[in-house]
């Protein structure tokens, strides 16, 4: 027979797995199935869908909110003058390799608008929220998760070394490490997709130039 004081401390720990499930292991699977398609549109709807109806939280706390809005655009602007200095002299290296074609409103809308924010999303704001320690100093903590959604960004743009281009990679690992950190700071998105915005819709005049 279960005393009370085991009744309560069953209580507790379903409690515990339950937040364990909800917070942790499921949108582990969320984030990996973001990772693994990103070109079926609805599944950007999974994360806010997920925030919205079962963690019952709002989208500011996704990122998308006022809260340091000023302080995450400005990063974002900062970040966007560092990487086209760092991505243009690569650019030049493999001009000689570009495939040149005429720019279209599906190239516009898939580098420009939609990978910038799909990526923004699963990447920094649905990874990092769930895994990155707001409340406390935790720096290496918040490093490693930061380098592993890095490295699993870089993963999904490996086409540049099969097209020949590998050095395009730094700059691309750059944008995901260091928008993390602009997420981790300010805890705002709008900055990160400013920044991923804005270096696509540069490389991509680059490329159709």
């Amino acid at each position: 027979m279960l005393l009370p004081t085991d009744h309560g401390q069953a209580w507790r720990e379903s409690i515990l797995e339950r937040e364990l499930l909800v917070e942790k292991i499921v949108p582990v699977f969320i984030f990996f199935s973001l990772w693994l398609d990103g070109w079926f549109f609805p599944l950007l709807l999974l994360p806010f869908l997920y925030v919205i109806l079962v963690e019952s939280k709002n989208l500011s706390w996704l990122g998308f909110g006022k809260k340091e809005i000023r302080r995450s655009i400005f990063l974002g602007m900062f970040l966007t003058v560092f990487l086209i200095v760092v991505y243009y002299p690569i650019f030049l290296y493999y001009a000689g390799l570009q495939d040149h074609k005429l720019l279209t409103l599906t190239d516009i809308f898939t580098d420009i608008i939609w990978y910038p924010l799909y990526e923004e999303v699963a990447y920094r704001s649905f990874l990092l929220v769930h895994f990155t320690d707001f409340k406390a100093s935790s720096y290496q903590k918040n490093l490693s998760i930061n380098i592993f959604q890095s490295l699993l960004f870089l993963s999904v743009h490996t086409h540049h070394i099969t097209s020949g281009m590998p050095l395009i990679l730094i700059p691309v690992f750059l944008l995901g490490f260091l928008n993390g950190i602009i997420f981790q700071r300010t805890r705002n998105i709008l900055g990160c997709i400013f920044s991923h915005m804005t270096l696509n819709g540069f490389a991509i005049l680059l490329h159709f130039s």
